[in-house]
């Protein structure tokens, strides 16, 4: 079947002078291997230890050594030292930053008149797990305007996407702080998109409305954060926009209030919010509410002209997607859920409100394309991915494939197709896909263009539902569904891993399934699918 236009942009080269690499929109279809073409083709077919050490130095006796820190655990006095740059996820291993915890992050952002520019101030509430001297966030692209930690004015530098922040005193092992940076920037509109070089292009401008595109890692492009899922956090964003247009982000809607011709909007997300999943929304558009089932609160944001256009679609295939996923998984792991339909759209997952093109939501959209598999694709991933989210991004197969699994099942159920039918596609496909760009758990970064955009590709995808259906092959469809339902309940709000789904899916089945597992995780040359014998891979 021919595939609808992809609304991603995608690299064409990259400038060997020391600039980023160019990029284009591609309105009349996806290059092939490119993230989104792969999720639409299934589609359509259908211990975390920081990078760091604490340099341990005794300093009893020691003059004119630097402002030491009391270990919490120990009572032992420390030097103070850097937090690390990165968490040591080897895809993208300048993501995160090492030396403290996230417990809360609020951004506030309030844009120009036009809409062409914004200021962002993010505040992060963190702990130190060592005596910091500094820290850093991840950021890029911006022009910081302040920074201060516990309030007090600290010192900083940029090196890369790495903003380094020395606080005017160091942060003592255990002790809680705050960190305030405030930076100015553009909002991106499609021509500037195409000199940042990423599909991850941070907040962008189509049409006059305004979106984020962040997965895997263009939330730093915005405003600073510690930029990987396994540092997500409660986080509150306030937007203040002119008055004459909406705003709407993730979370619920907590307060409003005028401030002359602007309108200021909290919304809190209590559940853990990762930054490559913050949308923030502004532009012309209606917000509309329903009574989703069993209480989960709706709320779509739609062109305002398309509303009587949009609704009577989202009426139906929400609710009926969230019947379906419940059924099977248990209890929907947020109090809200809603879609951001804009002209440029993206198919993206983001906490809470999905965004999706104005297209793929009319009548003639859902029919053409089978869009109804894509919001059930994007609604499952509110479990896999958002609710539990990857450790590390060679992880990403926990959310993808079981997005990809469950598509399948719902096509099944709402036109009939057979599941069996994609897999034992994907299955022919294997070796060939696993071979270009290596296991769907170890996935090799030089295999990705552009690298950023590691590890989007088949095996995340069909690859990582492949392994799904391995395993319900391998112990029945009952011990399935319970690995499926604890898997959900167990991390909820939470991050794991590929170990960690190995090692829960043997406890729940009473049997060491790791060699199984393994086997179809870290090989390029996948094992015989059990019950079905006559299938054959390349």
């Amino acid at each position: 079947m021919p595939h609808k236009p992809c609304r991603t942009p995608v690299v064409l080269s990259a400038d060997a002078g020391g600039h980023e690499p160019a990029i284009r929109w591609i309105h009349d279809g996806c290059p092939a291997g490119h993230p989104r073409l792969m999720a639409r083709h299934t589609r359509h077919s259908n211990l975390t230890p920081w990078i760091v050490t604490a340099l341990a130095t005794a300093l009893t006796g020691v003059a004119g050594c630097t402002p030491d820190a009391t270990s919490a655990q120990s009572g032992t006095r420390t030097a103070p030292t850097p937090g690390a740059a990165g968490i040591g996820d080897t895809l993208h291993p300048g993501l995160g930053n090492g030396g403290y915890t996230v417990r809360h992050t609020d951004l506030a952002l309030r844009f120009a008149e036009d809409l062409k520019t914004y200021t962002a101030t993010t505040t992060l509430r963190g702990r130190a797990t060592h005596a910091l001297s500094r820290f850093d966030l991840d950021l890029t692209g911006t022009t910081v305007r302040s920074v201060t930690v516990d309030g007090r004015e600290a010192t900083w530098t940029r090196t890369g996407q790495e903003l380094r922040v020395t606080p005017a005193d160091p942060v003592p092992d255990g002790r809680g702080f705050s960190v305030e940076v405030t930076v100015h920037a553009p909002v991106a509109g499609p021509e500037e998109a195409e000199k940042l070089g990423t599909s991850a292009i941070g907040m962008v401008r189509a049409k006059g409305v305004v979106q984020t595109i962040n997965q895997p890692s263009g939330a730093h492009r915005i405003a600073a954060f510690a930029d990987h899922p396994a540092q997500k956090a409660p986080t509150t964003i306030t937007i203040a926009a002119p008055s004459r247009v909406n705003a709407i982000a993730n979370g619920e809607l907590t307060a409003t209030r005028r401030e002359g011709v602007y309108t200021v909007r909290r919304f809190e997300s209590r559940h853990k919010l990762a930054p490559e999943l913050i949308q923030i929304g502004v532009g012309h558009f209606t917000v509309v509410k329903r009574r989703g089932p069993d209480g989960i609160k709706l709320r779509h944001a739609l062109p305002t002209g398309q509303v009587n256009d949009l609704m009577p679609q989202l009426d139906t295939v929400v609710p009926k997607a969230l019947r379906f996923l419940t059924r099977r998984l248990g209890p929907f792991p947020l109090r809200t859920y809603g879609i951001y339909a804009t002209p440029l759209g993206g198919e993206l997952e983001t906490q809470s409100l999905t965004l999706l093109a104005t297209e793929e939501l009319t009548k003639e959209g859902m029919e053409a394309n089978g869009s109804d598999t894509i919001v059930a694709h994007e609604i499952s991933h509110e479990y896999f991915g958002n609710s539990v989210s990857p450790r590390r991004w060679s992880d990403l197969w926990l959310n993808e494939g079981h997005a990809v699994y469950y598509q399948g099942l719902w096509s099944q159920e709402a036109h009939g197709t057979d599941p069996a039918d994609a897999m034992k596609s994907a299955y022919r496909d294997a070796t060939a896909q696993l071979r270009k760009q290596g296991p769907v758990a170890d996935p090799r970064l030089g295999a990705f263009t552009p690298k950023d955009m590691a590890p989007y590709g088949w095996g995340a995808y069909e690859g990582g539902a492949l392994v799904l259906y391995a395993l319900r092959q391998k112990v029945g469809e009952a011990t399935f569904q319970r690995i499926e339902r604890a898997w959900v309940a167990e991390h909820r709000d939470s991050t794991a891993g590929t170990a960690d789904f190995i090692r829960l899916a043997s406890r729940v089945a009473g049997r060491d399934l790791g060699p199984f597992l393994r086997s179809w995780l870290y090989s390029t040359k996948l094992p015989a699918m059990p019950g079905h014998p006559d299938w054959h891979t390349s």
